[in-house]
């Protein structure tokens, strides 16, 4: 019998953790805001709650006296607001976790890019300026368009691609504004100012991975719809419609980009744009990928990575995927397509009716259908990955064809938004 502690939130997971290792014990040290997110809460020996705002050092402090009176053996953190703790408190603890450094990297997209410059894996331009005064004049260095965003944002939330001196200003409140978003429902995971960097021009592309030992093995290459004003994901597809040698270009890229930040292990979500001159890093994090992408991942490939996920936490060994590396990369080991693709509105009020939603449910090639919101709600323009009000997932033979079913469901929806008075 060992224990482990839980740090932070996970829901299903945790309990997903506890089904497949019916032997582990579990302790938990949990921020106050997501308590009631975590399942099973009586399922775990003993359950510690902190406030939002405590420091690292408090968690690392109850951590330990946590250890002294109910012993662990492994640090697991399940969510990714946490992370920075679990991190802490295993190396507090001498226990294997990801290393603080890179938690502190992926979390603070600025830093990041400097680290993967100095590696030779991104030509971007990237700043942190501390006025928008200071924003437009790197931006007249640059040259436009540029990219101003929360350094440490999720969701594509506060990202403004800026065309002119004229939008800077504009831009750089904004990026404040969602900067300041935080907790486990927000922007970001911490208070993080706005960052800028040089514009990529590309399709977008996300690539979903699991590392065993340190090494990365591909399980997808998403390909990415977004909203070419906002930059906020409205759809996304696997497999990517890519040639076999972009998409082992691809997955080649962020291979040399995870073993760069010195990920050992763990799930793995990156995002990235073949640019004319190559794939350019947007992102990277130490978590699954949102939008039930893991979903289109187990449709296409039959690869769990939920399961794969709870299974290294436990400490049992993770079995590598069924199929090769090299048919991994080339992008020839899919089964099928699978597409998933969300409603947004172009206005703000109250959502008064969706109609269509129901009768989706009884198509064979849909695998999900449902609203994001209450009829009643408000809610707003497409502003981030929040402001999203329905989402469709199917499954079809070919990406172009599950495409085309996802998108074409979303738009037969009708959706009714009463305008606020103005």
């Amino acid at each position: 019998m060992s224990r482990l502690l839980l740090v932070g939130g996970g829901r299903g997971l945790q309990s997903d953790l506890r089904r497949l290792h019916p032997e582990v014990t579990t302790v938990a040290l949990l921020r106050a805001s997501g308590l009631a997110l975590v399942p099973e809460l009586g399922a775990n020996d003993f359950a510690g709650v902190l406030p939002d705002d405590a420091p690292v050092s408090a968690w690392v402090k109850a951590a330990r006296s946590i250890q002294e009176a109910l012993p662990f053996e492994r640090v697991v953190a399940l969510a990714e607001i946490d992370q920075d703790k679990a991190a802490a408190i295993a190396a507090d603890q001498g226990f294997t976790y990801h290393a603080p450094e890179l938690v502190e990297l992926v979390n603070d997209k600025h830093r990041m890019r400097q680290v993967l410059a100095k590696a030779g894996l991104t030509q971007v331009p990237s700043a942190r300026p501390e006025s928008a005064e200071e924003a437009l004049a790197a931006a007249a260095a640059w040259g436009y368009p540029v990219v101003v965003k929360p350094s440490g944002g999720r969701g594509s939330a506060g990202v403004t691609v800026v065309h002119g001196p004229q939008e800077v200003e504009a831009a750089y409140r904004y990026a404040e504004r969602w900067g300041a978003d935080v907790g486990e429902h927000g922007a970001c995971l911490a208070v993080t100012p706005p960052m800028m960097e040089g514009f990529v021009s590309g399709p977008e592309f996300s690539v979903e991975s699991f590392t065993i030992d340190g090494r990365h093995h591909i399980a997808a290459v998403t390909e990415k719809f977004v909203d070419p004003h906002t930059k906020v994901e409205i759809g996304h597809v696997i497999p990517a419609r890519l040639s076999a040698a972009d998409h082992e270009q691809i997955a080649s890229y962020v291979d040399a980009v995870l073993t760069a930040l010195g990920v050992r292990f763990g799930i793995g979500h990156t995002e990235v744009i073949l640019s004319p001159s190559g794939p350019e890093i947007v992102e990277t994090h130490l978590r699954k990928a949102g939008d039930e992408i893991i979903e289109l991942v187990h449709d296409c490939t039959g690869w769990h990575l939920d399961e794969a996920t709870v299974l290294q936490a436990g400490g049992s060994p993770v079995p590598a995927p069924q199929w090769s590396e090299d048919e991994a990369r080339k992008g020839l080991h899919y089964r099928g397509a699978a597409a998933i693709w969300y409603a947004g509105s172009d206005q703000g009020g109250t959502l008064t009716a969706v109609h269509g939603l129901d009768e989706l449910q009884d198509i064979e090639s849909v695998r999900d259908a449902r609203l994001l919101v209450q009829v009643g709600d408000q809610v707003e323009p497409l502003r981030s990955s929040l402001s999203r009000l329905a989402r469709v997932r199917v499954t079809a033979d070919d990406a172009d064809t599950a495409v085309e079913l996802a998108r074409g469901h979303i738009e037969s929806l009708q959706i009714e938004i009463e305008r606020e008075p103005s």
